[in-house]
């Protein structure tokens, strides 16, 4: 077994920062990420960072008319990405006409669970044969189960 040092006891998340990831993938991932979040739908479709290199972050564009009109907002890019990362140097923005990365896939939100039918508005029938079931968390389970689904049935649909 190897010897310890002796020294002073170092937290563990400031050793992995410092090695894990290197600290200029951090600030990239760092850019990477707000540009997603903050730019709205029509420019992602057509703009994506691929590479944050000694100060340049390099965009790559669907055209060079989209790689133009990116061109007259790069100030106001370049002011709002150091407000997110004001630890990252970003010089400039230089835009080139080239492959777009995939977005990464956001988790959908799952829609919210409708509101069950009181008990006394359930179907008689369905209401008898609750009745005859003897084992208790199976009844739960079937009522739940029969007050969701009628829920889901008489709600209005989206207009």
């Amino acid at each position: 077994m190897a010897k310890r040092k002796k020294g002073k006891l170092e937290p563990v998340a400031k050793l992995l920062k410092s090695v894990y990831p290197a600290p200029d993938q951090l600030e990239a991932a760092k850019v990477f990420a707000w540009w997603g979040r903050s730019l709205p739908p029509r420019i992602l479709e057509h703009a994506r960072p691929v590479r944050l290199s000694r100060g340049v972050l390099i965009v790559h564009v669907s055209s060079s008319v989209w790689a133009n009109e990116l061109h007259y907002l790069t100030e106001d890019l370049l002011t709002r990405l150091r407000e997110h990362a004001p630890n990252t140097p970003i010089e400039k923005i230089r835009f080139q006409v080239g492959p777009l990365p995939d977005l990464p896939k956001r988790p959908r939100e799952a829609p919210p669970a409708p509101e069950p039918v009181r008990l006394a508005s359930l179907p008689e029938d369905l209401g008898r044969a609750l009745s005859r079931v003897e084992d208790d968390e199976l009844r739960k389970a079937i009522t739940e189960a029969a007050t969701t689904s009628l829920a889901r049935a008489r709600k209005p649909p989206k207009t």
